[in-house]
């Protein structure tokens, strides 16, 4: 007991450490655009699709390359990509500030546009190695290393220190970039850089040191693939699989813009329901408050009904806690507006039990030499649904029709309802 304690240990604070830094870095990288191009939120925006697109292509080849090399191997390239994506960023940012805003560094207005390709290349690498380390650890080290009866808490702790981070991360980083020096210009981006990059060295080492400790076998690799092949994807291939409808209904739920933390809800909280900043941030730090709750909640229904009980559980309340926010939604009374958001941060204590319940039946039920390939088309499928719903979002005429988007949005979730109790009645665990 006490070397699965150790080894649950270390791969926490191997994650405690690597996502406070992430979190950080992905808080501060769009202000550090406006600093650099003041005025053009545009071009934060491009910043970010690149970026999505760019994992949307490339995840089911990361998924095929995990499943063909050792887990020594995947973790070093994840660790060391991920750090040096974040050096050339910082370089890319340094070097554009001084081309935008000293213009006898740079003339070309090429040069410019050369640097932020640049940019978006070191971050699309920064995801891809984010991913890579996120499979390796969560669905490959935890499952291969801890025992089933002890996932469930695990997944726990990894859900509250992802939480925590998402809220503490970017309150520290927020005051860490409005440090300001005069001879050390966008001192507050480097400290957070320094802050991302020394928090990889400790992670690695961390995640090296529990494969060598835990006496973990040789991972059983997948056939020895060409780069052609690890690119090749099969829909059909993908939806033959019985693990597919869970990972589809996942996927569902974010076709949603029921989110204290998506920006089309902040943006038509301001614009259409003329709610205050602090109101929004607010709204958007209670959140992940609500999201903790079902670390409580989902371990302790767990132990009294099982893990496919306590998943439908969730994602029922999920359901019907927003069907009683959306009718509120509807009537547009007086109050009705803080009757729809409660029930919105409800509604994160069903959709984080559920993600916690569909996170471990992956563990569970993913063979060791696919557990790249079917877990990186979780990631495919959901980046594939924010792609969608931002798509949909950009074919609205106004603020007013945002309300198709939250009928949308309850539909898929009851639609998710749908596809995992069918699923879950042909599957036992």
């Amino acid at each position: 007991m006490g070397q699965i304690f150790k080894i649950e240990t270390q791969l926490l604070l191997g994650r405690l450490l690597t996502r406070s830094g992430d979190q950080a870095w992905d808080f501060v990288v769009p202000f550090a655009l406006l600093h650099v191009f003041p005025g053009k939120l545009q071009i934060a925006a491009f910043y970010y699709l690149i970026i999505k697109i760019g994992i949307f292509l490339l995840t089911t080849w990361v998924g095929k390359w995990i499943d063909s090399n050792q887990r020594r191997k995947v973790v070093k390239i994840g660790v060391c990509v991920q750090f040096f994506a974040v050096l050339g960023g910082i370089v890319c940012f340094y070097l554009l500030d001084r081309s935008v805003h000293n213009k006898t560094i740079f003339l070309e207005g090429a040069v410019v546009v050369a640097l932020f390709a640049f940019l978006s290349f070191f971050g699309v690498l920064a995801s891809l190695g984010s991913l890579i380390t996120d499979i390796s650890v969560g669905n490959d080290l935890a499952p291969a290393m801890i025992p089933a009866d002890r996932l469930t808490q695990f997944n726990s702790w990894l859900r509250r220190i992802d939480l925590g981070t998402e809220v503490g991360a970017p309150i520290v980083a927020g005051i860490l970039f409005a440090l300001e020096s005069p001879n050390i210009h966008l001192l507050g981006l480097v400290i957070v850089a320094l802050w991302n990059l020394v928090s990889f060295v400790p992670e690695y080492l961390l995640l090296l040191n529990v494969i060598q400790e835990s006496g973990l076998h040789i991972k059983e690799t997948g056939t020895a693939k060409r780069w052609k092949d690890l690119f090749h994807f099969s829909f059909k291939e993908a939806i033959s699989r019985p693990i597919f409808w869970l990972i589809f209904s996942y996927a569902l739920l974010w076709l949603s813009v029921l989110s204290p933390h998506g920006v089309l809800l902040a943006g038509y909280l301001k614009d259409r329901m003329k709610m205050p900043e602090a109101e929004i941030g607010l709204f958007r730090g209670l959140g992940a408050v609500f999201g903790l709750i079902s670390t409580v909640t989902f371990p302790y229904l767990v132990k009294k009904m099982g893990l496919i009980e306590s998943s439908k559980l969730h994602l029922a309340f999920q359901g019907f806690i927003l069907t009683v926010g959306i009718s509120a939604f509807v009537v547009e009374v007086s109050g009705s507006v803080y009757i729809f958001l409660t029930c919105i941060l409800l509604s994160r204590i069903g959709l984080y039990g559920f993600s916690n319940g569909e996170f471990e039946l992956r563990q569970r039920l993913i063979p060791e030499r696919k557990r790249g390939e079917l877990n990186s088309l979780s990631y495919l499928t959901t980046t594939l649904a924010t792609l969608v719903l931002f798509a949909a979002s950009s074919l609205l005429s106004s603020t007013e029709d945002f309300k198709y988007l939250v009928f949308a949005s309850l539909a898929a979730v009851l639609f998710a309802n749908v596809v995992f109790f069918m699923w879950a009645k042909g599957n036992k665990v």
